[in-house]
C-alpha cells in the first residue's frame, strides 16, 4: 500500500495537468467546429451551384469558386485561371 504522502504528490501531478488539458480540449473543440462551418457551407455552395446549372445561369460554378476563394483554397478573384 503506497503512503498518504505518496498518493497525494500523484494527486497534485495529475491536478496541475489540468489546466493544460482543458485548454487542449476547448482548442479542439473550436477547431472541430471551424471544420464543421466550413464544410456546411462547402455542401451549400455546391447545392447552389446544381440549383444554378439547373436554372441554365451563365456561370453556376460562381458560387464554388466564391466559396472557395472566401477559404483560401482558390487564389483571390483575377489571380491565376478560373
Amino acid at each position: 500500500m503506497p503512503r498518504p504522502a505518496d498518493l497525494w504528490l500523484r494527486v497534485n501531478a495529475a491536478l496541475s495537468d489540468t489546466r493544460a488539458l482543458t485548454s487542449e480540449i476547448r482548442r479542439l473543440h473550436a477547431e472541430a467546429s471551424n471544420a464543421r462551418r466550413r464544410y456546411a457551407n462547402l455542401v451549400a455552395a455546391v447545392r447552389v451551384t446544381f440549383s444554378a446549372q439547373r436554372d441554365a445561369e451563365a456561370d453556376p460554378l460562381y458560387y464554388l469558386r466564391d466559396k472557395l476563394r472566401a477559404q483560401g483554397k482558390l487564389p483571390p478573384h483575377g489571380a491565376g485561371s478560373a
